[in-house]
């Protein structure tokens, strides 16, 4: 599967790469099927039969928690005629997914008007245009797309209800009483998480507005709308860095974490690292899948972040591989998250001790605050939205307009009343593709990132060593993941956990107040946004 994805990937336009994706995913899904019955003759055993084995079997040991976990998911195995209509729903599922996927490709994103010609905005250029410095090109970008999708959310709506309602049936019929209760389920996590995650975040969203009024002063925007928020602080400085230089610059920020880890890095840099340009290659995806990462390196800040944020999920990868049996090599997600982020925030750190600019120290020190934006308000904005669909759709369907009022009234009470909201705004549930593709995802790069922030200022601190780090990043999913998390002396049980991360994005917030004061912002050098004049209504 590896394999054939990453040649598929490195040539999308070969046939021959095609063939060999499609059949290895056909391998993988007979595998599956064919390898189902094991569990079933466990179960069969029962636990009694099986812990006698453990006794009297010293090297069964090692797979006790897998054995386990086979026992706690019993009382949710299906009777076959229960099994196929699960099935049933699935594959309407994947089906409706596959219509989404379709709707997506079909809907244009419509044109701008850029120093007199027309440009057509489409989702490979999409994030440059959104970002532009010049307030009309953002303002154009932004209603060019949503306008294309107002068009269509009858049908998206439509979608959403259907695969959020099959989903609900699964649940109920596999014996759970909530979709949440069944995606924390596997991988054993109290659903409180989400509920302290959201308050948590809700009690600090003092802070994500500060630092939303800090980017509106610094542009000249006294009636922010949401497109004005994705400048970065850029203060017009571009920074490049070849992949020779984003390697020596890696291998120096994550030294930190010890000689193993430095070690762990050398060997996967020889062959593990697909990330060379090449028109060949699928061009906006990045991702890694057991020892591999796959990028298109362009010398961009954020080709630099996507390589080290990668080179955490593959050495977290190979060292659970060498010290873990097979059925542990891989962590969960919501590990995993810890294992990336935590080389992003080293990286951001190294880079601002380096800067030789109070602009430059300013420019890395908004990219640590803005991942908190990005990872952590929004999506837990997002999960708060998806838990409050679920719960409308057990008891009626959703329609467009329900869709549109409750998105409308979650980003009005996280985003605040200092923001001038374009009814174009309350559509974008339509491109939130994680609300259709999976359940209750998001949540987990919000607790990476608090996770992860959390671990560095303890390294820091000295009240956790670099062999603790490892030690977790080498337990792959040899445990559930909350007792993972125990080794880095995180108890995410502990509501005040996840308070301490946003001590630390207050101290940041602070920090960056204290450089602007210092930063002569004239001429060049100013973070301007020209063009539109703000306005106090957009329809």
């Amino acid at each position: 599967m590896i394999y054939g994805s990453l040649r598929y990937y490195s040539d999308v336009q070969s046939e021959e790469a095609k063939l060999l994706k499609r059949e290895a995913e056909e391998l993988n899904s007979e595998l599956t099927r064919e390898l189902s019955f094991v569990d079933g003759k466990i179960l069969a055993l029962g636990k009694k039969i099986v812990d006698e084995h453990f006794e009297k079997e010293p090297r069964l040991e090692i797979y006790r928690h897998h054995l386990n976990d086979i026992f706690r998911k019993e009382e949710y195995v299906q009777n076959d005629e229960t099994a196929s209509q699960i099935k049933e729903n699935s594959d309407s599922i994947n089906g409706l997914l596959n219509s989404y996927n379709s709707l997506l490709r079909e809907t244009e994103y419509g044109t701008i008007e850029l120093e007199g010609e027309t440009v057509k905005i489409t989702a490979a250029n999409f994030s440059r245009y959104i970002s532009s410095r010049d307030r009309e090109t953002r303002r154009q970008t932004y209603f060019a797309v949503n306008d294309a999708f107002i068009e269509k959310a009858p049908e998206f709506a439509n979608i959403l209800n259907s695969i959020y309602s099959f989903r609900t049936q699964n649940a109920s019929i596999e014996g759970y009483s909530s979709v949440l209760e069944k995606s924390l389920f596997e991988e054993n996590i109290d659903p409180q998480v989400i509920d302290d995650l959201i308050k948590t975040v809700l009690s600090n969203l003092d802070l994500m507005r500060r630092y939303l009024n800090i980017k509106s002063r610094l542009l000249g925007i006294e009636d922010p709308h949401l497109y004005d928020y994705t400048v970065p602080l850029d203060f017009g400085t571009l920074r490049k860095f070849s992949l020779e230089d984003a390697i020596k610059i890696t291998k120096e920020s994550l030294s930190f974490l010890g000689k193993d880890y430095s070690l762990a890095i050398d060997e996967l840099l020889k062959g593990h690292i697909d990330a060379t340009p090449d028109d060949r290659k699928h061009q906006s995806i990045t991702f890694s899948w057991g020892p591999y990462s796959f990028l298109n390196f362009r010398d961009a800040y954020g080709d630099l972040k996507n390589l080290i944020h990668e080179l955490g999920h593959i050495i977290n990868y190979a060292l659970s591989q060498k010290k873990q049996p097979f059925i542990y090599a891989d962590s969960t997600v919501f590990v995993g998250e810890t294992a990336s982020i935590v080389n992003e925030i080293l990286l951001t750190k190294y880079l601002y001790s380096h800067a030789e600019t109070d602009e430059e120290r300013a420019f890395y020190l908004s990219k640590e605050i803005e991942n908190y934006f990005t990872s952590v308000f929004k999506q837990t904005m997002y999960t708060e939205y998806e838990r409050e669909l679920y719960t409308k759709v057990q008891k009626g369907p959703l329609d467009k307009d329900f869709l549109i009022d409750k998105y409308k009234e979650i980003i009005q009470k996280y985003y605040g009343d200092d923001v001038i909201y374009d009814e174009a705004a309350y559509l974008d549930w339509t491109r939130l593709g994680h609300l259709y593709r999976w359940s209750y995802y998001p949540y987990k790069y919000a607790t990476g990132l608090l996770i992860a922030s959390i671990v560095v200022s303890s390294l820091e601190r000295g009240t956790l060593t670099s062999e603790e780090y490892i030690e977790f990043l080498s337990s792959g999913s040899d445990n559930y993941s909350l007792d993972l998390l125990k080794i880095l002396k995180i108890d995410l049980k502990d509501s005040a956990i996840l308070q301490r991360g946003f001590d630390i994005l207050e101290s940041d917030i602070e920090m960056l107040e204290r450089l602007l004061e210092k930063i002569d912002l004239k001429d060049d050098r100013q973070i301007k946004t020209v063009g539109l004049k703000p306005k106090k209504e957009e329809q």
